[in-house]
């Protein structure tokens, strides 16, 4: 909180994007955090972003809490989430955009192109009315496929550094011990075992040697995507 404070104070610094759950690393806020925030927030009169797209996918005994309960009558709030990653409707291109403020309101709704797709609104309606029950056999499967994938790395690649994230599908996964920096581990992976995967880099700064892997998927193909990996990178090491 240190360095946010530091940078809030700024004047030149009017507008404070969060992430929450936060991807990739898939941390859920707890409360006594956001309400630290929300004072810097409210001190320095930063408008805020919130980005809460993965706020339904979280592991068993975790809670989301949305920014928008600790500060609920500041107007410079704008909260985003959407059906899209909890229910693979991407392909749908339909959002929730929640502004408080009415004027910004009034520019986003006169300056956003605003199609909305018949087929879109139909399933958005759907899945949130009719989509309960799958969602908590999702979440299920995501938590198994979670903790397969913690003790496929522990008995296979020891040196990676895991740990099942709180929220999001995706494992966030340091190989630092097994790859020089330099290394393009997307192209190398994909090129070595033919898996396709997010390089580290692609979202935060000093995480050139992490991966990002969807694990939404059926656990018969996470488990061949990772011996795939395995093979490549005990294929590497013995090369070097």
């Amino acid at each position: 909180m240190k360095i946010l404070k530091k940078k809030a104070s700024d004047p030149k610094t009017t507008l404070f994007i969060f992430c929450n759950p936060h991807n990739p690393t898939g941390r859920v806020w707890k409360e006594e955090e956001l309400d630290k925030l929300s004072e810097i927030i409210e001190k320095h009169k930063l408008w805020v972003i919130s980005d809460e797209i993965h706020c339904d996918l979280i592991r068993a005994g975790q809670k989301h809490i949305p920014l928008g309960k600790t500060m609920p009558e500041y107007k410079k709030l704008i909260t985003c989430m959407a059906p899209s990653k909890t229910f693979n409707l991407a392909g749908l291109m339909i959002s929730n955009i929640i502004i408080h403020d009415e004027k910004l309101k009034d520019i986003w709704l006169n300056r956003h192109y605003n199609f909305d797709n018949p087929l879109s609104i139909a399933a958005a309606q759907a899945a949130y009315e009719k989509g309960g029950e799958w969602l908590e056999e999702l979440q299920i499967y995501l938590d198994e496929n979670f903790r397969f994938t913690e003790e496929y790395f522990a008995a296979n690649l020891p040196k990676a550094r895991f740990r099942i994230s709180e929220a999001t599908y995706l494992a966030w996964v340091d190989l630092s011990a097994y790859f020089d920096k330099s290394e393009d581990l997307p192209l190398f992976f994909a090129y070595n075992a033919g898996v396709l995967l997010e390089g580290g880099n692609m979202f935060v700064q000093n995480s050139d040697s992490f991966i990002r892997l969807n694990l939404a998927c059926p656990k018969a193909t996470l488990a061949e995507g990772l011996k795939r990996i395995n093979k490549a990178i005990g294929q590497q090491n013995n090369v070097l």
